[in-house]
C-alpha cells in the first residue's frame, strides 16, 4: 500500500488568443444610460405632472450622456442620436438652449424647496401629534394605576 502524498506535475497550456470581444465597461455603461434616456423619457413625460420642467431635465440628461458616450467610445453610437435640440442649431441657439435650461433649474429648485418646507411642516405636525398622543397616553396610565391602587387597598 503506497501511501503518495506528493502533488501531481503540473500541465501548462499553451495562451490563447481572446475568443469573446473586448467591451470596455465605460462604452457599454454610456450606450445603455443613452438608451434608457432615449426610450423611457417619452414614455415616462405622459406621467408626470410637470411636463416642461421634466423635459427639459431629460434634454440635458440626453446631452450629457451622448457627450460621456462619444468620449467613452468614438464610434459608439451613431451620429443621428438626439442631443436635447442643440446639435447644428448654431452658437445663439446654444446660449439660448443653455439659459432655458438655466431657467428650468431655477423653477426645478424653488419648487424642490417649497416641496421641503411643506415636508417639514409636515414633520413638525407629526411630532406634535405624537407629543400630544403621549400626553394623554401617561395621563390614562396613571390613572389606570390609580384606579387599580385603590381598588386593591379596597380588598
Amino acid at each position: 500500500m503506497s501511501n503518495d502524498s506528493r502533488i501531481p506535475t503540473l500541465t501548462i497550456t499553451q495562451t490563447v488568443p481572446r475568443q469573446t470581444p473586448q467591451n470596455e465597461f465605460g462604452a457599454v455603461l454610456a450606450r445603455a444610460a443613452h438608451e434608457v434616456v432615449r426610450s423611457g423619457a417619452g414614455l415616462v413625460g405622459g406621467m408626470i405632472p410637470a411636463g416642461p420642467i421634466f423635459s427639459a431635465a431629460v434634454s440635458s440628461a440626453k446631452t450629457v450622456v451622448s457627450a460621456v458616450a462619444t468620449k467613452a467610445s468614438p464610434a459608439g453610437i451613431p451620429a443621428s442620436a438626439e442631443t436635447g435640440g442643440a446639435a447644428g442649431a448654431g452658437a445663439a441657439a446654444g446660449n439660448q438652449d443653455a439659459w432655458d435650461l438655466l431657467e428650468a433649474q431655477k423653477v426645478l429648485t424653488a419648487e424642490g424647496q417649497k416641496f421641503n418646507m411643506a415636508y417639514l411642516q409636515l414633520q413638525n405636525e407629526m411630532q406634535k401629534e405624537s407629543r400630544e398622543h403621549n400626553a394623554v397616553s401617561n395621563i390614562m396610565k396613571v390613572r389606570h394605576d390609580s384606579a387599580k391602587a385603590a381598588i386593591n387597598n379596597i380588598r
